[in-house]
């Protein structure tokens, strides 16, 4: 059983304890993409160094989406829609997505409405698609997509699958 002290070892409060927690926490996540991105380490030694404070495949799937971001990124950026069109990654909480949106102006951007079909033709030549965020729609077609990018809503970045 464990004893559950009266008094903090040191003069502390909760408050300040979350707020290290949680600023520690996120200088780790930030660590293992600089390892993993920039130092080049593989995702099973990142997962390993990182697993007594993250699950291995937690820590993998996180690492697969930045990679699917970064592809993306260099698509976008290769495309000439980087201005435009931002990738993020949700974060190493689930659901570990890569995503995209539309952020330019429609005032300010010229043939505004084609950014979703140059967007997909930018990253089918890195073999990605877009689609819906997990959950969010039942029926999930190309206009569903285009309409929700021009609104400015994020979409999810995926992987395609090659033919077989």
């Amino acid at each position: 059983m464990t004893e559950i002290p009266t008094k903090p070892a040191k003069a502390t409060t909760t408050t300040v304890e979350v707020t290290n927690f949680v600023g520690a926490r996120r200088n780790l996540v930030d660590a293992m993409a600089y390892d993993f991105l920039e130092r080049g380490c593989s995702a099973r030694t990142v997962a390993a160094a990182a697993t007594p404070a993250f699950g291995r495949d937690q820590v993998i799937e996180y690492l697969a989406a930045l990679t699917l971001r970064e592809s993306a990124k260099k698509a976008v950026s290769e495309a000439g829609l980087a201005s435009i069109v931002d990738t993020s990654v949700s974060g190493i909480d689930a659901p570990r997505e890569a995503l995209v949106v539309i952020s330019g102006n429609a005032e300010e951007t010229a043939d505004f409405a084609t950014v979703p079909q140059r967007l997909r033709q930018a990253l089918r030549d890195f073999a990605i698609t877009v689609t819906v965020r997990a959950g969010e729609h039942d029926d999930v077609t190309d206009d569903l997509v285009d309409s929700l990018l021009l609104e400015g809503e994020q979409v999810r970045l995926v992987k395609l699958e090659p033919r077989k």
